[in-house]
């Protein structure tokens, strides 16, 4: 019987070190922000941490255990050593891989690791590109001794095993105890809620929170919730959340007026949209200097909309945003699902039927996130990608450059039929930064100037055609980029984005301090056109004057809210109130939350 326990006890132990020692290794790799904090925080992410860790071994533990119950009642004993040895350089191998590529990601996407790596993995090419070679080769090696240091682990806790007796029914209901005690760790114990991230967060520092997190007990928790869109996110009974986002909605204005922006109602329309550039690049808006001149001139030269948000973190979410105006999700992309996207309306369709010509300009692989089956939905007429272009016209890592894209766009333009939606997505202002210029010494400030560049040189040729007077340009971010990377992903300042409307179309130069996002794009662009905008649920006209003056935001596992009197953070991982001035605006952004949920859930 004690053989059988004491394997049990050996192993479950080698699992909770190597999940305890991945924690000050984090702290280290993350050395930039975790040197802010003292001595007792970094032991307080180890013991709060702790429950987690007690969860993630039990996963691990849960099927040798399952061995040696099977073994009580066979002669020969054996085979489970060796299962359970070759099951444990497979756990090793995968949580390994699991871990330092947590390890990497961190410091750019400010959140740990879950299933979001495997929805970019579908095209292997797009997902690396991301890196530079040395990032690679640093995360090879580290990969290598990390999996050298668990085995080494692993071979002095064997040495320590000993073979089992066989027929050994005494040790059944022991081990069934055992079984009950792994299920309860893994449960997070035997109260009403079971683990979660709230369980291990501790501090006011966000940081420290995600340092106490575990990454195989993270990857896993998200691997199980990724399609129940009805289970997620309930906080409050239905009718209390519908009467809180219709009173979120409650128009500003009793009688409805509507400010017309343009000259005509059928410009031609140009979307540019780039890849990462926030508020935070351009100096008008308050962003860094000598960053981007083109478009803190264009703020001043058209219409600047100067508090506008990003709607999350991710192109994949931010199209749907803007295209859709539909709310990006704390932990999932629509994209994942055309099941879903395929029943959102689409800015493209609306045009279409009204007679407008339209094309999709990226000089990426569109097959990336699932984005051409959504452009295809979309009913864009034309779509240009990667494989338009070759040769010097490609970048090293992403595909063609921005100065080729536009040029691309340019020859085009000579023979279209009027009117036409042009959509333009950039690519080069993305990890890692691969541009053909340098000018300033940061690469992504550098990456941003570059593409600040093709879309300044674009837009003066474009001033020059007969078209410019019927035109109407649209310049807005996908997302912004989290500059500098110590900056918290909850913080406001990390999705306020531009937008700024150019050209002959447009009435005049003016600036808009409307609170408004991304999603408000679809009914807004499309109320100037005296199209209906019924269709966009999620989506409000900036330029009404009854327009609910509100942005909606995602990061992960958490939501900003916006108003005109409070800034709201919540962070549900954690169930905690970030940031509020009124508790009551929390709870409207929960029940937002709730009730974008519910429409997921049954389209």
């Amino acid at each position: 019987m004690k053989e059988r326990l004491k394997f049990v006890g050996l192993y479950f132990f080698y699992w909770l070190v190597v999940f305890i020692l991945q924690k000050p290794i984090f702290l280290l790799f993350q050395f930039s922000e975790s040197k802010k904090h003292g001595f007792s925080d970094w032991i307080g992410t180890i013991t709060h941490g702790f429950c987690m860790d007690i969860s993630a071994t039990g996963y691990c533990t849960l099927f040798p255990l399952l061995l040696l119950l099977i073994s009580c009642f066979t002669s020969s004993n054996l085979w489970v050593k060796k299962i359970t040895k070759g099951y444990t350089y497979l756990l090793i191998s995968i949580l390994s891989l699991l871990f330092v590529a947590d390890l990497f990601l961190y410091k750019y996407w400010g959140f740990r690791i879950d299933t979001t790596p495997l929805f970019y993995l579908k095209t292997p090419k797009d997902a690396m590109a991301s890196g530079t070679w040395g990032e690679y080769i640093s995360s090879l090696i580290t990969l290598t001794i990390y999996i050298l240091l668990l085995l080494k682990l692993f071979k002095i806790f064997w040495t320590k095993t000993k073979d089992f007796p066989s027929h050994s029914y005494l040790t059944i209901a022991p081990l069934l105890l055992l079984f009950g005690l792994l299920f309860l760790g893994i449960r997070g114990g035997i109260g009403v809620s079971t683990m979660n991230a709230g369980y291990v967060y501790f501090s006011e520092s966000t940081f420290l929170n995600h340092a106490a997190i575990n990454p195989t007990w993270n990857f896993l928790n998200s691997c199980t919730k990724s399609n129940d869109f009805d289970k997620q996110y309930r906080f409050m009974d239905d009718a209390d959340a519908t009467k809180l986002v219709n009173q979120l909605n409650t128009p500003q204005d009793s009688t409805y007026n509507h400010l017309s922006l343009l000259k005509t109602n059928k410009p031609n329309i140009i979307l540019i949209i780039m890849e990462g550039i926030g508020s935070n690049m351009i100096e008008t808006l308050g962003g860094k200097q000598g960053v981007a001149p083109n478009l803190c001139k264009y703020t001043q030269e058209g219409i600047c909309f100067t508090n506008f948000f990003a709607s999350s973190f991710r192109t994949d979410r931010g199209l749907v945003a803007i295209l859709s105006g539909y709310p990006a999700q704390p932990t999932n992309s629509l994209m994942k699902f055309p099941n879903k996207t395929q029943k959102l309306p689409i800015l493209t369709q609306d045009l279409r039927a009204n007679g407008y010509n339209t094309a999709f300009y990226y000089g990426g692989d569109d097959n990336f996130t699932n984005l051409h089956s959504y452009l295809v939905t979309a009913g864009y007429q034309t779509i240009v990608n990667e494989h338009d272009f070759k040769g010097k016209e490609m970048s090293t890592k992403w595909g063609a450059y921005d100065h080729i894209l536009f040029q691309r766009v340019k020859e085009d333009l000579r023979h279209i039929e009027e009117p036409f939606f042009k959509t333009i997505l950039t690519l080069n202002s993305h990890e890692p930064f691969d541009v053909p210029s340098h000018v300033l010494d940061e690469p992504y400030p550098n990456s941003v100037h570059y593409t600040d560049s093709c879309i300044g040189n674009f837009i003066e040729d474009y001033k020059k055609l007969d078209i410019w007077e019927n035109s109407l340009i649209i310049i807005l971010p996908d997302h912004a980029f989290r500059y500098p990377l110590d900056l918290d992903n909850a913080t406001p300042w990390r999705y306020r984005i531009p937008m700024i409307w150019l050209g002959g179309a447009i009435d005049s130069t003016q600036t808009i301090n409307k609170t408004c996002g991304q999603v408000d794009l679809a009914s807004t662009l499309l109320n100037q056109l005296n199209i209906s905008s019924k269709r966009f649920t999620f989506s409000h006209d900036i330029m009404s004057s009854n327009h609910p003056e509100y942005a909606f935001y995602s990061f992960i596992d958490g939501f900003g809210l916006i108003t005109k009197q409070d800034t709201a953070l919540y962070d549900y991982g954690g169930r905690r109130t970030i940031r509020t001035n009124n508790e009551e605006t929390i709870e409207k952004g929960k029940a937002y939350l709730q009730k974008l949920y519910d429409d997921i859930a049954i389209r």
